[in-house]
């Protein structure tokens, strides 16, 4: 499972999990993907947001062909 959201959004949501899980130096959770001008991030199972809940990311032009 994904959320939704903006960069801004989804970077704050990847700061929550880094800090709560203590992940050290450069490490964090995930990084947020532009898909098609929109944003995911993938959905940690401890934390939760107010963000939109998607099941998977959309299919691009480049998978289909």
């Amino acid at each position: 499972m994904y959320y939704k959201g903006t960069e801004e959004e989804l970077r704050l949501y990847d700061q929550q999990v880094t800090v709560g899980e203590v992940y050290h130096a450069n490490d964090n959770w995930a990084n947020p993907v532009e898909i098609e001008g929109s944003w995911y991030i993938f959905k940690h199972e401890k934390y939760s947001s107010d963000l939109e809940l998607v099941n998977e990311l959309p299919e691009t032009n480049q998978d289909i062909e």
